[in-house]
């Protein structure tokens, strides 16, 4: 089992690629989670963390411009990830893409809502 995942943030300001301080994206593997309404949060990323939502989150190591020069991305155990994802899904974000059953986790969406729909 892996036991370290990387998740990446759209932190980075599109004009010059500087660390902006913000996030309202993110992506883990193939899921790409939003934050509600596009709203930017307060984003930090220090030694050995990364701060959203009021929270820290420890990592194991990072790598700026990753992909293009909007995004960053950051290695956490498993286990932090976790932390992180029930955070961002606590906070409101939604997933905009991903497999299904992850996608319906993630946005709160139950078996029973859904045979209803």
């Amino acid at each position: 089992m892996k036991s370290t995942v990387y998740i990446d943030f759209a932190c980075n300001d599109p004009d010059n690629g500087m660390f902006s301080g913000k996030a309202m994206m993110a992506t883990y593997g193939d899921i790409e989670l939003e934050a509600p309404g596009w709203q930017e949060y307060a984003f930090t990323a220090g030694a050995g963390f990364i701060r959203i939502h009021r929270r820290n989150f420890k990592i194991v190591g990072s790598k700026d411009w990753f992909g293009n020069w909007c995004w960053n991305r950051y290695a956490l155990r498993r286990s932090e990830a976790k932390r992180l994802l029930a955070t961002l899904r606590k906070n409101g974000w939604r997933c905009t893409c991903g497999p299904c059953r992850w996608y319906d986790w993630f946005n709160g969406k139950s078996a029973a809502r859904l045979e209803a729909a």
